[in-house]
């Protein structure tokens, strides 16, 4: 089984302006999923898909990665999904008689995940018949018990129950963005919101902050801080 890990890596950001190349604890954060994918042992290449120069000197500079391709401008923007971005790395492959039959997506706003985790989610793929692989974090918002959506004007649980603790509730988790692994037939054939056939990784919460928001990078450099 040969496994394509990419990195999607993009110029423009609008939450945290050039987040991608921009220093932390001084590593470039695409810097921390680079570093994290080159201790796996199961992964057959590390794939940096990007539009910005900034990060493909990193790649070349700072890790001494081969960038394949510059993404187009066309697959770099908000509304681009990451299926359209997954695709086109897999076609460029392809186009070069270079197959892969799983692609690792490993998001840079995650630098916290641990190569253990990433061999855990690949070796569970292996073993399960599935479309995909995903990180989660049990979360303590539950759409039983106080998540509601609002009618009318009025709210309501998300999921009607009556349950009167949060703990008797069943669990519920939260996709924390840090680690996919998907299959490439599945990928060809549906979106990955379409998949059916998710098995979980469950991670612990320290380890699953995403870098969204400035706030999100202050907590970041806070917790790097003071390991």
């Amino acid at each position: 089984m040969k496994v394509l890990c990419i990195i999607p890596a993009r110029r423009d950001s609008k939450g945290i302006p050039g987040k991608n190349w921009k220093l932390l604890n001084n590593v470039p954060l695409v810097g921390y999923s680079i570093e994290v994918a080159k201790q796996s042992s199961l992964i057959d290449e590390i794939c940096i898909s990007t539009n910005s120069n900034e990060v493909i000197e990193i790649a070349i500079n700072n890790y001494d990665l081969k960038v394949p391709f510059t993404r187009p401008d066309e697959l770099s923007l908000d509304i681009t999904s990451s299926h359209d971005v997954l695709i086109h790395a897999i076609e460029h492959y392809e186009s070069n008689n270079v197959l892969f039959d799983v692609i690792l997506l490993l998001q840079p706003t995650s630098p916290f995940r641990k190569v253990e985790f990433i061999n855990d989610c690949i070796e569970l793929f292996k073993k399960s018949d599935c479309d995909m692989v995903v990180s989660v974090c049990e979360t303590h918002l539950n759409p039983y018990y106080n998540l509601y959506n609002e009618t009318d004007g009025f709210i309501h649980r998300s999921i009607q129950s009556n349950f009167t603790r949060r703990q008797d509730c069943p669990k519920t988790y939260l996709v924390n963005g840090s680690i996919y692994v998907i299959s490439v037939n599945s990928l060809k054939n549906q979106q990955l919101h379409e998949m059916k056939k998710v098995i979980k990784y469950e991670m612990p919460e320290e380890f699953s902050l995403d870098l969204d928001t400035l706030s999100d990078w202050e907590k970041a450099e806070y917790i790097l801080s003071n390991l």
